[in-house]
């Protein structure tokens, strides 16, 4: 299959993902007033779980097919992406401050601790699957004593059931347009010739991100702050709990030490910058040139880091 027909069907899968994702934030925020929870809530369960769902899928494929090195560059690359580039968008149009309960960034940073632990090791190795499974058991605990702080919603008339099953059918959009978009921007790479764990780091983790792009815009277009946040946070920290474990039980893949030298102080640094900003637009007066400038950073920095994995710098 040609370069062309390649490029083609990943638009035709990034416009199915673009119209998927819009479906899922309306109706998940009918949800959400229907039960009684906030933006943040849903942003962290539903929306996370769902647009963390092409990671997921690209480690069992991966590690079925003893592709580990994709999965565990996926990983890595996607919660790059989320916080470099779809956190600094977000941070473009951010306009006002936002209550989000701050407890929820201890599981995030702990995911993040435990990443490095395994690095060191250069394995990911049984004992570790086992505690990123209890980190995920941790970060539900807590995510069942958040009370969502509900902002301001637009009226509607929605159905509950109508908007449960809407959102189901923008869920399958964002996963069906993902995994298109997955599947011909790898066979892209390929064609040029791109090693494994560099598809993984950029193509692949791209294309796993897009669901949260998609999402992380729609939601910034309805002015749900709590819902963008909560989606960085949930999708961090299930690509990590999820993805780790699946290469840790089931893989037997050794860690290329360049992760430790490169990538992994990348997330240390991106990390700290979106607690710090969480924090900013939680406890602080809003400051319209902080963000916008942190997000103008946050954007070079990923252009930087592809430029730096392509060979291109």
């Amino acid at each position: 299959m040609g370069l062309a027909i390649n490029i083609t069907l990943l638009l035709l899968g990034i416009s199915i993902l673009v119209w998927g994702a819009n479906k899922f934030v309306d109706h998940s925020s009918v949800i959400a007033k229907h039960l009684g929870v906030g933006d943040l809530v849903i942003g962290l369960t539903l929306i996370a779980a769902g647009t963390s769902a092409p990671e997921i899928f690209v480690a069992i494929s991966a590690v079925i097919n003893g592709n580990e090195n994709i999965a565990f560059g996926t990983a890595i690359g996607s919660n790059i992406s989320n916080i470099a580039l779809i956190f600094g968008v977000s941070c473009l149009y951010f306009n006002r401050s936002s209550k989000t309960d701050l407890w929820n960034l201890l599981p995030f940073g702990l995911s993040v601790l435990m990443l490095g632990l395994a690095i060191v090791d250069g394995v990911i190795s049984v004992n570790e699957s086992v505690g990123f499974i209890g980190l995920f058991m941790l970060f539900m605990y807590i995510l069942l004593k958040t009370e969502g702080v509900p902002e301001e919603e637009d009226a509607t008339s929605s159905d509950f059931s109508k908007s449960l099953f809407l959102s189901m059918v923008g869920l399958v959009g964002l996963i069906a347009g993902a995994n298109i978009s997955i599947i011909y921007a790898e066979n892209t790479a390929l064609l040029l010739g791109i090693s494994e764990l560099i598809i993984g780091l950029t193509i692949v983790a791209l294309g796993t991100s897009l669901p949260e792009l998609a999402a992380t815009v729609a939601a910034l277009k309805k002015g749900k702050h709590q819902m963008v946040v909560g989606n960085i946070i949930g999708s961090n920290v299930l690509n990590l709990v999820f993805v780790l474990p699946i290469i840790g039980l089931f893989g037997t893949m050794q860690i290329d030490p360049i992760v430790m030298q490169r990538d992994f102080y990348i997330v240390v640094v991106l990390s700290l910058m979106f607690v710090m900003l969480s924090v900013a637009l939680t406890k602080f007066k809003f400051q319209k040139v902080i963000f916008m400038s942190s997000g103008i950073v946050l954007i070079l920095s990923y252009i930087l880091y592809i430029c730096i994995l392509s060979g291109v710098i």
